[in-house]
This record gives C-alpha cells, structure tokens and sequence, in this order.
C-alpha cells in the first residue's frame, strides 16, 4: 500500500499574500510592523513635530496636536532619542538648537559700525514715508550687487529661481525662505528680529519679500502673548502696521524693497481673505519709501479673476503652479522673479544687465 502525502500549498495556507516566486506575510503582521514602525519613527521625531506644531494657529487643533505629541517627546528626551537625532541633524547642516523657526545665517560680513537693533518694532502708521534715493548701484565683478529673499515657503522657491535669473557673475543672491513663517508668530520665528539682522549683518541693495500664506491668524508677540485675535475689527490695521514695520527695517540701510504679494489659490473659500492681505501690503508700500508692490495675483490668474495653473503669454502656454493649489512650478517662480526684477528696474532704475532676459 502506497502511502499519499498532501503538501500544503502556499496558496491554501489562509492570511498569506503571494508574491511570484517568494511567500508573503500575514496581513496581521504586516499591520503590526506599519504600526511598530510607525511608533518609532513619532519618537524619533517628536521634538522636530512638536516644533512645526507650535506654528500652527491657536485653537483647539494647534492645542490638541501640542497634547499628543507631550508623551512622545518626553518618551524621547527620557531614553536619549533626541541626541541621536541631533547628531543626524548636524551632520547634515542643521543646527538642532536654533528656534523653532530656523535661524538666518549670514556670510562673514564688511566691517560695518555696531548698531542695536529692536527685536520688532512697530512705527506709528502717520509716519512719513523715506524719501527715494538715487538708483541702485551699479555693481562690478569685485563689488556683486547684494539681493536678499525673504518669506516664507513661497520665498523658498523665489529665492532658489533668483540664483539662476541674476547673473553669478554681478549679484550675490542671500536665500531665506522660511517654511511656515510669516508676521503673526514671531514667537515662531521673529522677521522683524532677523530683518534687522540682515540689514546691518549683510546691508543688502535689494530685498525680495513674499510671505502672508501662513498669517491668517491671531497675532502674537515674541513672547507668545496674544495681541491681536483674528477676525476683530482691529485685525486689519495691526497687521498692515506689521508689513510696514518690516518694511521700514528693511529699507533703512537705504535697500529698495520689492513686496511680492499673494497669488491666487486653487481654494476659492480663501480668496476674499488673500485679497485683503494683498490689500494691505499695498497700503503699507505706499507709506514707505523705496517699496514697490508686485500683485502676483494679476500676473497669474485666469481670465475671469480666478484660479488656473497655467500661464499665457501670447505665444505659448506653460503650467506655472504647482499640485497643491499655492505653490509654483520652476517655471512659474521664473516668471515671478523676472516680474520683480522688471518692476525693479522701473521703480529703482536696477540695471537690467544684473538679469537675464
């Protein structure tokens, strides 16, 4: 009598995935290796999320996230995790003790005379605009003409197409684009403090300024105390006297200024609050001498006023807006730049041969 054996096949063995040539795992442990992983991956990174919570807008999401997190970034600091994290951070560049906003970092500067800088000043809004200086300089291969960006994400972008739009040769470009910045939370991270910082560590020929995605919200001071509340009567001019204020650092060293407001969004529901942002960065520029505001949102909107990712010159049609509905496309920050450099030269006689054309 012959004896039968029945060998179970990989595809009769129940809660296992096939894959050709190899088995598969049980859908049970797969979930518990996503959730492990997961877990791990919180704690390690705990610190760095609780930091980009901080920015978020006071209310009951900003608390809630502040909250969950607590556990895991004590979990953290209590078994030595952050200084495992540190060392990856400051292996590649980043400093893991700068404020949660980033620090600006300046290249060594000329010897200038030692000024005192207040942290955020607030000039009254009757003050008198400065009055035009002569046009921007025209630079030499020794002596670069000096052009900082500034902002937030949106300025990340405008100052990584302005290395490729100035001539190396002519200009030196300072990037400082801060992701989730913007003049409601200088807790987070202080613009006007680092303004300030800008313009007597670097004295700069011309600012490129573009931020206010992340400002729809209470303002604060740099100690974190209410100041303002979002959505009062008093929302508006308290932050119009915001943008003037950094306005007014940034132009006192005698740089010309160009104001890049917010462009149109994908999401309809916040166009009329953009519109009102733009508004007032418009107000503000005409208050300050040596300010010119570009309105993004007329360079790149549809016909009807709306949204549209693309972008018509007359000749041909490119995409100029990125997936998310905000940002820009290289293409699209290229544009922006030109624009800013065009309105320069317009307003602060700019010598067209520092850009390409």
């Amino acid at each position: 009598m012959t004896e039968t054996t029945h060998e179970t096949r990989d595809e009769e063995r129940p809660g296992w995935a096939i894959g050709p040539g190899r088995p598969g795992m049980p859908a049970g442990r797969a979930l518990v290796v996503m959730l492990v992983t997961l877990l791990v991956w919180t704690i390690l990174y705990a610190p760095r999320m609780r930091e980009a919570a901080e920015a978020h807008p006071l209310g009951a999401r900003r608390t809630a996230s502040l909250i969950a997190l607590a556990p895991f970034t004590a979990l953290s600091d209590a078994v030595r995790i952050t200084g495992v994290t540190d060392s990856l951070e400051r292996a590649v560049g980043l400093d893991p003790d700068a404020p949660p906003g980033g620090s600006i970092v300046l290249p060594p500067p000329d010897p200038l005379p030692p000024v005192t800088v207040s942290p955020s000043p607030a000039p009254p809004t009757d003050a008198p605009p400065v009055e035009t200086l002569e046009p921007i300089r025209t630079p030499a291969r020794r002596d670069k003409l000096r052009v900082v960006v500034v902002g937030d994400s949106l300025a990340a972008g405008v100052g990584y197409i302005a290395g490729r739009v100035f001539r190396p040769t002519l200009v030196d470009i300072q990037q400082h684009g801060r992701v989730s910045t913007g003049l409601a939370r200088p807790d987070y991270f202080d613009w006007f403090a680092a303004m300030g910082q800008i313009v007597h560590g670097y004295d700069p020929d011309l600012v490129i300024v573009m931020l206010g995605e992340n400002d729809l919200q209470s303002l604060q001071t740099p100690s974190g105390k209410l100041e303002t509340p979002s959505g009062t009567p008093e929302w508006p001019l308290a932050y119009q006297e915001r943008a003037e204020a950094l306005m007014r650092i940034a132009t006192e060293g005698g740089a010309r200024v160009v104001w890049i407001g917010l462009p149109v969004q994908r999401e309809p529901r916040r166009w009329n609050s953009i519109r009102r942002q733009n508004r007032l960065f418009e107000e503000a520029s005409t208050r300050v001498g040596d300010v010119a505001y570009l309105d993004s949102w007329g360079l790149f909107d549809a016909p009807d006023g709306g949204y549209t990712a693309f972008y018509h010159d007359g000749r041909r049609v490119e995409e100029v807006r990125a997936p998310d509905g905000l940002h820009f496309t290289s293409t699209g920050y290229e544009i922006l730049v030109r624009e800013a450099a065009a309105l320069a030269t317009e307003d602060f006689g700019l010598d067209p041969i520092v850009y390409s054309k």
